[in-house]
């Protein structure tokens, strides 16, 4: 079978080590492929001599990211969708192994923005609060773990008449080295509550400084999380 053709496609989303690219024989799924430019942010540092050569393997992100999804899966189900993307397994690429992945879209088809983005042109946070509450509640009832959850890894989808709903489009699972939090549900709850308590007052603070000039997207990595376009 023929890989998919993305080379001369523009990527919707960049991060620091993955490029997003719709899907070409599907528009309801994204394509995520690790970036090879020397721009990619890197784990660790080449300079850091004293980390042993075999410690300084690449990160996989797709690799780890298709690992959590599906542990999430196994364990809710398709229910899982509603605020986390659907894996749909792995497809070659002409820019190398590609992860699929629900699409995150709005109600009128266009592919939907990060909170980032939103509270960079103005949007009042105070609109999300209701779709963080009920994101919250998800998490906590089916003791989801995700690293810190920051504003360019959470994608407001636009149901309309000012309705929304949060997907968490990156940064699910557990970095701890032991992961206790995902052998005893105490501690997972605990855990999911900390990490919601602590974003939502990030995202209001974040808001209400302006979120992020166009200087800041030029000359740093805070561009993340803007779209280069919205799939239409």
């Amino acid at each position: 079978m023929d890989s998919l053709k993305l080379k001369n496609l523009e990527p919707f989303g960049v991060g620091g080590r993955r490029e997003c690219y719709v899907h070409p024989e599907n528009a309801s799924r994204c394509v995520k492929v690790l970036r090879t430019d020397d721009r990619r942010t890197v784990r660790l540092s080449a300079k850091r001599r004293w980390v042993p050569l075999r410690w300084r393997r690449k990160y996989d992100n797709n690799a780890d990211e298709a690992r959590e999804l599906h542990r999430v899966h196994l364990r809710i189900g398709d229910v899982m969708a509603a605020h986390l993307p659907l894996c749909h397994g792995f497809e070659e690429t002409d820019l190398g192994p590609g992860l699929v992945l629900d699409l995150v879209r709005d109600h009128d088809g266009r592919i939907s923005r990060s909170i980032r983005e939103l509270a960079s042109t103005g949007v009042d946070p105070g609109r999300l609060e209701p779709a963080y509450k009920e994101f919250s509640e998800f998490l906590l009832s089916h003791r989801i773990l995700t690293r810190n959850l920051h504003d360019h890894n959470l994608v407001a989808k636009d149901l309309g008449n000012d309705r929304w709903r949060l997907v968490l489009i990156d940064g699910v699972g557990d970095p701890a080295w032991l992961p206790l939090a995902r052998w005893i549900p105490s501690l997972g709850r605990r855990k999911v509550a900390k990490r919601l308590a602590r974003a939502w007052p990030r995202i209001v603070s974040f808001a209400k400084s302006g979120g992020v000039t166009d200087e800041l997207r030029e000359k740093s990595s805070w561009d993340q999380g803007f779209l280069r376009h919205r799939g239409e």
